[in-house]
């Protein structure tokens, strides 16, 4: 059974005599024809009940002659004491070895059930343990007496051994289970009531001697007997009545508990006031202070953390310090018991909650109940949509709203019946809440609270988490992990002790706060000092292997308790970390200004960042957990909240604040803990001295990375599956509080009106959902509020959707998780890209991997060769070298030497326009490692500067020159692995290559000429004597310097109808009053200026998602985005126009493409200019045409291209000066030849109307800048 039943050492240590002549004895005592015994268990066995067997009937009776010569009750005293048999000790031998022999090796219950029915622990081991407790005049406690004691409590441990009854119990062993349990029940009540639980004392009086006595002189024997009485005090917790849904089919609980008991009599407040009466829990408290110093034995910590979980298993946190506290003695608890009025008992308490849900569902009933003035008229007809018939609702709860009349109609229909469903994940936790009565309560704090205050709780948690830590690292773990190796319940009862002392210290700490109270200066203080073992990085790590080992395992039960361990964790250091700084952590002086809490806290969460295949698990475990029980959904939604809040607070952490507190922090050595990995990844900023002026750049990139992880990881919680998860949750809305409620509402706000995935959330099940969620929630109430606004906003953009592409099939089924799908539900385009041809401006080598407006990796410096002449050879060694210092370096290698065979198999197959495969990661080394980058480039590809760049092999790299560059690669990893030869010919060979002034502008005019399909200037490149390679990399920085020069701009398009400010969607009448908006009004609606991010915004390979917000970007085309309020036209996508259409459309749209001609030749000629924010590089431009003398070029130009549209006068501004400039020209010509892309069918009248406003406000802005 266990470590204990096992010891050897416990055979001996009670008896000194041989066991030998004792067995022999006992054995031949009842096979003797002579012995007076034999014809007494001949008339014990005569007969036979009703199922039972002969050999159980003998079993029986030989028990019964053990227990009848152990003693009894001597009458012929004025007492009645216990008389001891002469044997009595040899008894309790011979019962101890018949439970080994047969119970324990048959793993039967028969000798225990003879036991209870002899009454041998009520009558017999109780009396003898508090007999000689304080013997009196007449008794003497001599070593044989100490010896029965110790046998008898031996034996009231193997008889109240914790027996489980679950749903893998057999049948055949279920009667003989729950048989035991109930006779364990009857134990309990006697020992807790005999005597006033005299038999508690008198257990623990028996380790005093061993307790104290100092750890060099204490024996085994002293050491196995406080193992006894730990067992004990943990078997007494763990004897609780068997709920009736545990039975097996065909067997009930009928009876829970035993004639004559009542549940208070056995409850958890009833043990604890046995327990501080006869100091158990002070006996706790001394074991958990010494496991690290006197009893370094293993088992006694894991023990004492069992007590701990079964005491506080089931007690809310919160109950500790909400409810009054009554005045009185500390030391006397016996008096304030007296003092607790009858209302406060646990039955009562019970009953309160009884009666608070009765009137609740009163309140319900009230409302549809029908009155004197309201019984007339209660029938109802609804008449069928084909007019076939009526379905007639009565009553007048059907009446009282369109809700309640659908859910009367439903309650007619004749429903199957639903299988029951027991779940697989709630084993290790309480099924229903404890109730404490006050004095319960107030032992239960102060018990806590003294845990607290002197560490014995960190000192325990210290020792058991080294304990198994080591158990799990010594044995060589299979795929199950650490669950192989340790028993499941001895983890489970860690995990759960640890996360209720975090849950009660972060309920006590935020009662103290919204209270504005402070703890007495005997009470714990409001620090999470008193649990930092809890926080720590071997708890972590701990927390970590025994989750993802229940994952792997699929052990549900210890999964459902990882996550709530987990759950508690992430809240904790969530809310220390978004706690502001104080200025002594800011500056951090000394020693005593650093916050541990803070370090703790920070750590977990910064360590939790940087585990992708943890993540991984977390993320996966939603998409399932609507499979198990209403608890376990509950715990995971709640950790998809904290964790994604989590995640957003790094992501907008101050980085410079958090490199100043690093550096602080080192300078005082406290370098260690979870901490360590982001101190490594960052050391190269903490290490200096003081801020300069590249940590500015440094702490951009930083942020733009850790933004970047935060929305790549964000997005893989909203899959279809976890969607599905949080609308089942949301569908026990019946059962959930406000808090919950809220949860799940905020889930899909973030994905609905933050991420603006509309079309995930078009399904009828969520619909159905949040329409019944509103009228359940009372009128009034801020949650309800929140809703109501929430449907408005969803129905307006479901509205818009449906209109523009009816989908009724799809909306009853979640969305697959199908890139393309996806773009066509959300913006009803067709992805037609991968049926188009590469274009010659360089755009066909980008990927849809990221979205456009996605934050980049830093930009690594470019390098180069000191000496370019250098082999392939020589440079590959040289770069290897130095890639070789890094931690990652084999995995980079084994990349860049896989990648490079398999393109060279593609090379042999006559294969073009090669590039590498990237991962995620290793977009991004190729974007922020400048040896790698140095690398790729000395083998033949063409670098990449964002990550939607594609790294291309140049088409004159030959399969040949691939596997010479792969054989050199892996024969210099070989040779630097070794660190042999001299390393002086790799170092000093690099350098950075710098551009200067000129060339970074000849590189940006390059960049606009090749984006509009124009070449650049090579007589210019000539002239600055750029090659071919310099030039693609001048282009690429410039391409680099836009996007970061757009990302700052904060480009993103606000919302029309929610507002984030207040936090409020925009109403119905709002919604009018926009609509009803002149469309010839100048002041056009309040939006945010956006910026394009670049002009390869038509690429081929661009996602749907980016054509989309392309496609709200130009704003002179109608909105096909979901985002428009305005009634949309469906028309063509101007994205699916390009040059390789020309050969097969109809002559009728052949105008359109010869008018594109000329524009493209136009825009050419005037150097492409169409963002706004590059009108001062236009200014100069046009200053250098004029002072050419080439003006007059120009403007024939410009009057070629009007000739190509139709000008409209404008009359409505004539205050405004007409400013003929050729961006302006150019602006307009673009704006009409997209209007005419898209063919509209709207009145011409109106959209000339709408042309005129957008040109007259740009020549308004254009005005007042351009002044020259």
């Amino acid at each position: 059974m266990d470590d204990y039943r096992d010891d050897e050492e416990l055979d001996d240590f009670i008896v000194s005599e041989g066991e030998g002549n004792d067995k022999g004895e006992t054995q031949k005592q009842p096979e003797s024809p002579k012995s007076p015994e034999l014809d007494r268990i001949g008339d014990l066995t005569s007969s036979l009940k009703v199922h039972e067997s002969y050999t159980s009937k003998v079993l029986r009776a030989h028990i019964s002659v053990l227990v009848s010569a152990l003693g009894g009750p001597d009458h012929s005293t004025d007492d009645g004491l216990y008389k001891l048999g002469h044997d009595a000790l040899a008894c309790l031998k011979d019962i101890k070895r018949w439970l080994r022999s047969v119970d324990e090796k048959n793993g039967s219950f028969d000798v225990a059930l003879a036991c209870s029915d002899c009454g041998l622990v009520t009558n017999d081991l109780t009396v003898i343990l508090c007999q000689w407790f304080k013997p009196s005049g007449k008794l003497k406690k001599t070593k044989s007496v100490e010896k029965i004691m110790l046998s008898s409590l031996e034996l009231l441990v193997l008889l109240t051994w914790p027996i489980d009854v679950n749903r893998k119990t057999l049948l055949k062993d279920y009667t003989a289970r729950t048989n035991t349990k109930r006779a364990q029940l009857v134990y309990k009540h006697h020992i807790l009531n005999y005597k006033s639980g005299l038999t508690l004392k008198a257990v623990i009086s028996l380790g005093l001697t061993a307790l104290t006595t100092p750890k060099e002189d204490r024996e085994p024997r002293d050491v196995n007997i406080l193992r006894l009485i730990l067992f004990f005090i943990r078997n007494i917790l763990y004897i609780e009545p068997l709920p009736p849904s545990k039975a097996p089919k065909g067997f009930t609980n009928s009876a829970e508990l035993p004639n004559g008991m009542s549940e208070d009599d056995i409850s958890t407040g009833s043990v604890l006031a046995a327990f501080e009466k006869h100091k158990v829990l002070l006996f706790l408290t001394s074991i958990a202070h010494s496991v690290e110093s006197d009893l370094t034995d293993e088992s006694f910590g894991q023990v004492v953390m069992e007590c701990l979980s079964l005491i506080t298993k089931g007690v809310g946190p919160s109950v500790l310090f909400h409810q009054p506290q009554r005045r009185g003695n500390p030391s006397n608890p016996s008096q304030s018991a007296t003092e607790v009025a009858p209302a406060s008992s646990a039955a009562g308490l019970h009953l309160e909650d009884l009666l608070n849900e009765e009137d609740r569902r009163k309140k319900v009933q009230r409302n549809s109940i029908s009155t004197r003035h309201g019984r007339f008229g209660t029938l109802l007809s609804i008449r069928t949509p084909d007019d076939s018939g009526y379905y007639t609702v009565s009553g007048q709860e059907a009446l009282s709203s369109t809700h309640t009349t659908l859910d009367k109609l439903d309650k007619t229909k004749k429903w199957h019946k639903m299988a029951t469903f027991k779940y697989d994940s709630n084993d290790y936790l309480k099924k229903r809440p404890v109730h404490l009565n006050l004095s319960s309560q107030l032992i239960l704090k102060r018990f806590v609270n003294e845990l607290l205050v002197s560490g014995c709780f960190n000192i325990l948690l210290r020792f058991v988490g080294q304990t198994l830590t080591s158990a799990s690292n010594e044995s060589a773990l299979g795929r199950a992990g650490i669950l192989d190796v340790i028993d499941g319940h001895d983890l489970a009862s860690y995990f759960m002790t640890l996360a209720w002392f975090l849950q009660y210290k972060r309920e006590r700490h935020a009662y103290y706060i919204g209270n504005n109270q402070t703890p007495l200066d005997d009470e714990d203080g409001l620090d999470y000092g008193s649990v930092g073992e809890a926080l720590n990085e071997v708890n972590f790590i701990l927390l970590i292997s025994y989750f993802r080992s229940a994952f792997d395992g699929k052990d549900h039960d210890s999964l459902h308790v990882a996550m709530i361990c987990f759950r508690e964790m992430l809240l904790i250091s969530h809310t220390i970390f978004t706690k502001a700084r104080s200025e002594k952590e800011i500056e951090l002086a000394s020693e005593d200004d650093v916050n541990e809490d803070r370090e703790l806290a920070e750590g977990i969460i910064r360590k939790l960042f940087s585990q992708k295949q943890f993540l991984d698990v977390v993320i996966n475990i939603p998409k399932q957990a609507s499979k198990h029980s209403p608890e376990y959904l509950k715990v995971v939604v709640s950790i998809v909240h904290i964790l994604l809040k989590c995640f957003e607070s790094l992501a907008n952490e101050d980085v410079k604040l958090f490199i100043k507190t690093r550096r602080k922090m080192s300078k005082l050595g406290r370098n260690g803990g979870l901490n360590r990995d982001m101190d490594k990844q960052h050391w190269h900023l903490i290490d200096k001295d003081s801020d300069d002026e590249d940590d500015e750049a440094e702490i951009k990139y930083i942020t733009q990375e850790r933004k970047l992880d935060f929305k790549n990881t964000e997005v893989k919680f909203f899959h279809a599956d976890t969607v599905s998860t949080h609308i089942q949750y949301l569908s026990k809305f019946e059962d959930l509080s406000r808090e919950e409620i809220k949860k799940g509402i905020s889930y899909f706000h973030r994905l609905f009106v933050v991420r603006k995935d509309f079309s995930s959330l078009y399904r009828l099940d969520f619909m159905n959902i949040i329409y019944r969620l509103r009228s359940f929630l009372p009128k009034g109430s801020s949650i309800r509020k929140h809703v109501e606004e929430f449907i408005v906003y969803f129905m307006k953009k479901f509205k818009t959707a449906f209109e523009r592409f009816p989908v009724p099939v799809e909306i009853m089924f979640p969305r697959f998780e199908n890139l393309d799908l996806k773009s066509y539900l959300s913006t009803g385009d067709l992805d037609l890209s991968s049926s188009k041809s590469s274009s010659s401006t360089g755009t066909a080598n980008r990927s849809s991997y990221f979205d456009d407006d996605a934050p980049q990796p830093k930009e690594a410096p470019l390098l180069e060769f000191i000496d370019n002449n250098k082999s392939l050879d020589e440079k590959i060694s040289i770069l290897v070298y130095h890639m070789m210092k890094k931690n990652n370096a084999s995995k980079v290698f084994d990349f860049v030497t896989r990648e490079l065979n398999r393109l060279a198999n593609l090379k042999n197959q006559n294969l073009q326009n090669l590039m590498l495969k990237l991962t995620l990661a290793n977009r991004r080394l190729v974007i922020n490692d400048s040896y790698l980058r140095l690398l790729l480039e000395s083998i033949g590809f063409e670098l990449a500067f964002v990550q939607n760049d594609e790294t291309v092999l140049k088409p004159e790299i030959s399969a040949a020159q691939l596997l010479e560059a792969e054989d050199s690669i892996k024969k210099w990893v070989r040779f630097h692995k070794g660190n042999t030869g001299d390393l002086e010919p790799y170092l000093d060979q690099t350098r950075k290559t710098l551009f200067s002034e000129e060339e970074l502008r000849f590189g940006a005019q390059a960049y606009s000429n090749l984006r509009i399909g124009a070449p650049y200037d090579e007589s210019v490149a000539a002239s600055l004597q750029l090659d071919d390679g310099q030039v693609k990399k001048l282009i690429g920085l410039a391409k680099r310097k836009e996007f970061d020069e757009a990302y700052q701009l904060n480009r993103y398009a606000e919302d029309n109808d929610y507002n984030p400010e207040n936090g409020n969607y925009e109403t119905d009448q709002e919604a009018e009053q926009d609509e009803e908006e002149p469309t010839n009004s100048v002041k056009p609606r309040k939006r945010r200026t956006k910026k394009l991010m670049s002009l390869d915004d038509e690429s081929d390979d661009e996602s749907p998602k980016s054509r989309s917000k392309a496609r709200r970007r130009r704003r002179v085309a109608p909105d096909l985005g979901i985002d428009s309020d305005n009634e949309p036209t469906i028309s063509k996508s101007a994205e699916i126009v390009n040059d390789s259409d020309d050969d097969s459309d109809d002559e009728r749209v052949q105008t359109f493409f010869d008018r594109e001609e000329k524009l493209r030749q136009l825009i050419q000629e005037t150097g492409g200019v169409l963002q706004k924010e590059q009108l001062e590089i236009f200014k100069q431009s046009w200053e250098k045409i004029v002072s050419a003398g080439s003006g007059s070029q120009v403007k024939e130009a410009i009057k070629s291209a009007n000739k190509l549209f139709v000008e409209e006068e404008d009359d409505e501004e004539p205050s405004i000066s007409q400013v003929d400039t050729p961006l302006l020209s150019l602006m307009e010509m673009r704006a009409k030849q997209k209007r005419l892309s898209f063919g509209e069918d709207e009145d011409q009248e109106e959209v000339y109307a709408r042309e005129n406003a957008r040109s007259t406000k740009r020549r308004a802005l254009i005005s007042d800048e351009d002044s020259d």
